[in-house]
């Protein structure tokens, strides 16, 4: 039986600026500013567009995945595997960017 993990943006950029840690608090929000705009490039440039307005309306403007379905009229599944391949996608870009 797998184990559903809730993600947010919020959590994922805090675990990306784990990665850019730093004793010079300047250094730092300088790195955390770069992983933003590698994250914004990824999904602008690499998720299709589908992908992209579902990971805007789910991460940026909150909404729920019955809502999502309802608005694009497609079934809340098709939401759920989009984000899934969508966070695939950009957790694969982004440790190709930082590891």
């Amino acid at each position: 039986m797998s184990r559903r993990v809730s993600f947010n943006a919020m959590e994922f950029d805090s675990k990306l600026s784990t990665l850019a840690f730093s004793e010079d608090e300047e250094e730092c929000t300088e790195k955390r500013e770069k992983i933003r705009k590698i994250m914004a490039r990824i999904i602008k440039n690499d998720l299709t567009a589908r992908q992209r307005e579902i990971i805007v309306l789910y991460y940026y403007n909150g909404k729920g995945v019955n809502e999502i379905a309802q608005i694009l009229k497609i079934c809340p599944s098709s939401v759920s595997r989009t984000i899934k391949a969508a966070r695939n996608k950009i957790f694969k870009y982004m440790r190709y960017y930082f590891l």
